[in-house]
């Protein structure tokens, strides 16, 4: 049933607009910024218990794909793409926590905080002689490939359907457009709202933008993963 959600065009209307006017909380001002832009509030948590999500439903797509019975048996392959997603996804999610730090008021090492450019427990924030690591680029390529180049390449051309279907959970592509959309957005998002935007003492401009992005990616991959996971399922006899 979960599965005959995805082919009805409501949901991915719905969650399109979520997206859109989520990006009008740049210009709502007040206490609303602190609830919705600081650390451990909103938008940083969604996309952490996104995150979460996704890494328990690739870790359970793991799991079920271990128990087939033989003649149904995911590709060893296939198998280690689920376990793979899933550390990629907890590993994403504590850093986004920064590892329970603040929760737990855990002190950042010294060692650790000379190379971090927020002072905290993350690889993400590491910055050498004052260059920090772009991590944005490589993910914007990693979720670009995934959710848009192979499911569109699954479409185009049947030997890469083949092997896809062996050898990794499944990617639905609108979904995808739902990547795209957030995307696009976002660089709407810098040029409308840059001059309403006023909580730029305490996070500026960019980085409220940058929280609301990053959110979006992050509770959308617990639907590519949860789709995957219904794929696996639907395809065992």
């Amino acid at each position: 049933m979960l599965q005959k959600l995805f082919q009805r065009p409501i949901l991915f209307v719905v969650l399109g607009i979520y997206i859109v006017l989520s990006y009008q909380t740049l210009a709502v001002g007040g206490r609303l910024d602190n609830f919705f832009f600081t650390e451990d509030h909103y938008f940083e948590n969604i996309g952490a218990l996104g995150l979460f999500a996704t890494s328990i439903l690739f870790f359970y797509g793991f799991l079920r794909s271990r128990r087939q019975p033989l003649k149904d048996k995911t590709h060893w392959i296939k198998q280690l793409a689920f376990l793979g997603f899933a550390f990629i996804a907890f590993f994403g999610a504590g850093e986004e926590i920064s590892w329970g730090q603040r929760i737990f008021n855990i002190a950042t090492p010294e060692a650790l905080n000379q190379f971090n450019a927020q002072g905290e427990i993350t690889v993400h924030n590491l910055e050498f002689n004052g260059i920090e690591l772009n991590f944005e680029t490589a993910f914007d390529v990693f979720w670009f490939g995934v959710v848009v180049i192979l499911p569109l390449a699954v479409l185009a051309i049947p030997l890469v359907k083949t092997l896809a279907k062996k050898y990794l959970p499944f990617v639905y592509l609108p979904i995808g457009g739902l990547f795209l959309l957030n995307y696009l957005w976002a660089k709407v998002a810098k040029l409308v709202y840059v001059g309403v935007y006023n909580y730029s003492e305490v996070v500026p401009f960019v980085q409220a933008v940058q929280e609301v992005k990053e959110s979006h990616y992050e509770w959308l991959f617990a639907l590519v993963a949860l789709f995957a996971v219904l794929d696996l399922i639907s395809n065992e006899s």
